[in-house]
């Protein structure tokens, strides 16, 4: 009964993990081609389609840490997750430090280069210490909620739907003068954002949505997922510039497709009857989908560097093609690491 409880938790995790790769193989030539090119317009439609991937990632954390019916004792939670995502990071930085530094003479390499790669580390890495952040929030809102009822945490969502979501949004959209300043007199800088997805996906999991609400909120999702593709195009076409602010983590569109795909799983995806061959599949995926974050981008470099990337073959067909095969060999890749005696836990 828990393995079919949690189907739905592995499955959005898996889709989570692959619409990063989506993003990163579409970002390959982002900023490389003219926004008129009808390739770019591609890449930038796929861009815009799939970034729902860390909100999900977000939302399953909240899910599952905040779940009412599991204990959190601070100090396991600082020596086990928090720890464990500290050390990664610093092991990951690493590893993606010596890989750079090859591009170097490495006699006229000095400890403080490495030490600068180290520091540097790669872009996506950012999820890491954001992670920590809300993990370090755990026994805070695990306190709140005990004694919170639905209201409590309608109001909190509410001021993350206004304040971060439709701010972010109307700031996009319309960014008039006036507005910029009315806006920026309610500043609650990052109190509102990731840990808002983090109990988002809390009460979404918790509390039943409505079978009245689902059927709007999966439209309302596949019109936020056309309307970043539409706007995403047309404000690069009209700027002549690559712009990505419109469909980002904390536009509203991006926000009505990450709701509809997260609800769609609590309510849909979880009753599904899923052979115990393949739920095992899927939960060795679903395992692996830390070390296959973490490891894509060494395998998507290495592979354009010998000329396959997202451009290999016309992008609508390149840019899930690229993304497909370095999501198979990150998890072959990550499916050993992790099983690393002592270590594994460690490193993926």
């Amino acid at each position: 009964m828990k393995q079919e409880r949690l189907i739905h938790i592995d499955i959005l995790r898996i889709l989570a993990c692959f619409s990063v790769l989506v993003l990163h193989s579409a970002a390959q030539y982002w900023y490389g081609l003219p926004v008129t090119d009808k390739n770019w317009l591609i890449i930038n439609s796929y861009d815009a389609v799939a970034r729902f991937g860390v909100p999900v990632f977000v939302m399953i954390s909240g899910a599952l840490f905040l779940d009412t019916n599991r204990q959190i004792d601070t100090k396991k939670l600082y020596l086990h997750n928090i720890l464990r995502m500290v050390v990664i990071y610093f092991v990951w930085s690493a590893v993606y430090g010596l890989f750079d530094c090859r591009v170097y003479d490495w006699s006229a390499l000095k400890p403080a280069d490495f030490l600068l790669e180290i520091y540097t580390g790669r872009y996506h890495l950012w999820y890491l210490p954001m992670t920590v952040g809300l993990y370090m929030l755990i026994p805070v809102w695990k306190k709140w909620l005990e004694h919170a009822d639905e209201k409590d945490v309608q109001y909190f969502l509410l001021l993350f739907l206004v304040f971060k979501i439709i701010r972010n949004t109307v700031m996009v959209l319309k960014p008039m003068e006036w507005l910029k300043f009315l806006w920026g007199a309610f500043e609650f800088g990052d109190m509102l954002d990731y840990p808002g997805y983090f109990i988002f996906g809390y009460y979404i999991a918790h509390y039943n949505i409505a079978a009245r609400w689902r059927r709007w909120i999966y439209v309302a999702g596949i019109l936020g997922a056309g309307a970043n593709v539409i706007l995403g195009n047309y404000k690069a076409l009209n700027t002549g510039l690559p712009n990505g602010e419109i469909y980002d983590s904390f536009s509203m569109f991006t926000f009505l497709t990450v709701t509809a795909l997260f609800v769609f799983g609590v309510e849909k995806v979880s009753k599904w009857k899923v052979p115990l061959r393949i739920r095992a599949v899927i939960k060795e995926i679903s395992m692996a989908t830390l070390g296959i974050y973490l490891i894509h981008l060494l395998w998507m470099e290495i592979l354009q560097s010998q000329g396959i990337d997202s451009m290999m073959v016309t992008p609508i067909i390149g840019v899930p093609l690229c993304a497909l095969i370095c999501f198979v060999l990150s998890f072959f890749c990550a499916a050993i690491l992790r099983r690393i005696p002592v270590i594994g836990k460690f490193i993926c």
